[in-house]
C-alpha cells in the first residue's frame, strides 16, 4: 500500500470519528405524544410525562409539538402551563406558547388534516436531580374543553455545545 492510500485512510478515518463524535449532538432523551379523545383538551386534565434522567452535568433542550384541527381551533397560538417535578421533590413552573401563525401566515406543516407546530420551550435547561422527573402540560386558555387540539408530542434533546 502507497503512502499516499495510507494517509488517505488515516484522513478518512479520522473524520469519520469526528463526525461521529460531534456531528451527532441533537440526541433525543425523551420523545412521547398523546392524543386526545375527540380532538377536546380539558382544562384541568394536563397530559404527564416521566422522564428519566440520569445526567444533571449536561444541558437540554425542550420542544413541544402539537396537532392542531384548523377549523375548528382558531387561535393563533396555543398557550400552556408546564409544571416539573423532581425526584426530591422540587417544582419548577412555567408558561409557553406554541404558535400557529407567523407574520399572519399559517405556521408548521400539515399532515393528515391537521397543522403541526414545535416551538422550543426552554433551552440549555438542567436537571436539579437524577431519576424519574414528571413534566406536566396543561392548556392554559380559558377554555373548560379547548376543541381542535388532536395530540401534543414532548421532546427533550441534548442541547449542543456550541464554541464561538
Amino acid at each position: 500500500m502507497t503512502h499516499r492510500r495510507q494517509t488517505m485512510r488515516k484522513t478518512l478515518l479520522i473524520t469519520l470519528v469526528a463526525l461521529t463524535l460531534f456531528g451527532c449532538n441533537k440526541k433525543n432523551i425523551f420523545e412521547e405524544e398523546r392524543s386526545f379523545e375527540g380532538d377536546k383538551w380539558n382544562r384541568f386534565t394536563p397530559e404527564v410525562f416521566e422522564i428519566d434522567i440520569n445526567n444533571t452535568e449536561k444541558y437540554y433542550n425542550i420542544f413541544v409539538e402539537v396537532a392542531v384541527d384548523t377549523g375548528r381551533y382558531r387561535y393563533t397560538s396555543l398557550p400552556l402551563t408546564v409544571n416539573l417535578y423532581s425526584p426530591n421533590s422540587e417544582r419548577r413552573m412555567f408558561y409557553a406558547e406554541v404558535p400557529l401563525t407567523e407574520n399572519g401566515r399559517p405556521k408548521g406543516e400539515m399532515a393528515e388534516g391537521y397543522r403541526v407546530s414545535s416551538k422550543r420551550i426552554r433551552n440549555y435547561f438542567s436537571f436539579n436531580s437524577k431519576g424519574k422527573h414528571r413534566m406536566e402540560i396543561g392548556q392554559a386558555t380559558s377554555q373548560y374543553d379547548l376543541e381542535g387540539v388532536h395530540r401534543i408530542t414532548l421532546r427533550i434533546e441534548d442541547a449542543p455545545i456550541e464554541i464561538e
